[in-house]
């Protein structure tokens, strides 16, 4: 496996917020030109994507955040959430780019660690037609700290301090190489109810192999601690653990009667910032949404129970999952 770092515009980028704030200088020509380099292009045309998570935000409007991010409120929702964490790397430049030292830190033996995590989370099959990713860098007006997108691996440069030291590193990295390698498992066909359960799936398992996340019923799949997860997030899921499981399995079942553009919507509830306790009514501000959290829980433990070969026979099947879920009630 063959991981490149690409990072063109993050110089430019980081020169030209420091005349902003140094000298209160901001060119919007220069701007323009800057996010008008490759690869930006990359970002905006995943950005533009209507059915990914974390999108809906164009050229003019990443113009206007630049321009303005520390003077205004934006309407975009993104662009809302992204202010308050923009403005402390605005604030902080310096020592936040200091943790672009890990990435040019990487080396084969750190690439191996990577490649063992996907080989016990991706089929042997998948794994051997793994070949070339790109780590994009940029200064990002996104909300994602990473995202995978054909074969880019995106990382925040703005976000670079929430990931901690080089070993929380490499598992987000296997994380989002697993989210670009899964999509190659996912069948181009299924029901209303397999489509929301594969939604699950996706965040679920990138972050029951790659981050070791554990949850109440289901154990982490390595010795030791988890990476690269938010912490307080992780605690007010585990709060409401019985009320969030419950209430994604009776989803799951109405969505068996749903058309597909029904369920979108459904899942679409689970994939917000903003999370309403179902046990205490509390609303809280989240990093990670909730099918991080439901999906390690109902795919980590037929994971654990039923073993990989039959994970990914229950992926590929039309209504597989609940036979299999309650194949591990029984265990």
């Amino acid at each position: 496996m063959k991981i490149d770092i690409q990072k063109e515009s993050v110089a430019p980028m980081i020169a030209w917020l420091k005349e902003a704030r140094d000298q209160g200088i901001r060119n919007e020509r220069a701007l323009r030109e800057i996010l008008s380099m490759p690869d930006y292009g990359v970002e905006f045309r995943r950005y533009g994507e209507p059915n990914l998570p974390v999108c809906g935000i164009d050229f003019e409007e990443a113009v206007d955040f630049f321009l303005h991010f520390d003077e205004k409120d934006f309407e975009n929702p993104r662009l809302a959430y992204k202010k308050e964490s923009f403005l402390a790397f605005y604030q902080d430049l310096d020592s936040r780019l200091e943790k672009m030292q890990i990435l040019e830190s990487i080396t084969l033996e750190d690439l191996h660690l990577v490649e063992m995590r996907l080989e016990n989370g991706l089929p042997d099959s998948l794994m051997r037609e793994a070949d070339h990713f790109t780590v994009l860098l940029t200064v990002s007006i996104g909300n994602s700290m990473g995202w995978p997108y054909g074969e880019y691996i995106h990382f925040d440069v703005a976000n670079l301090d929430s990931l901690g030291d080089k070993e929380t590193f490499l598992r987000v990295l296997a994380h989002e190489i697993h989210h670009i390698m899964f999509s190659q498992l996912i069948p181009e066909k299924m029901s209303p109810r397999q489509y929301f359960f594969v939604n699950f799936a996706f965040e679920g398992l990138a972050v029951h192999f790659c981050n070791n996340a554990a949850t109440p019923g289901k154990p982490a799949k390595y010795p030791g601690a988890a990476f690269g997860m938010d912490e307080d997030g992780w605690e007010f899921y585990e709060q409401q653990h019985e009320e969030l499981i419950q209430k994604v399995l009776e989803d799951g079942e109405k969505a068996k009667n749903m058309t597909m553009e029904q369920v979108e919507e459904l899942i679409s509830e689970y994939e917000q910032f903003n999370f309403s306790s179902l046990k205490t009514g509390e609303t809280r501000t989240i990093r990670q949404y909730p099918t991080y959290y439901a999906g390690c829980f109902l795919w980590g433990r037929i994971d654990l129970c039923l073993g990989k070969e039959r994970l990914f026979e229950v992926l590929a099947s039309y209504d597989g999952f609940w036979d299999a879920w309650e194949e591990t009630r029984q265990l």
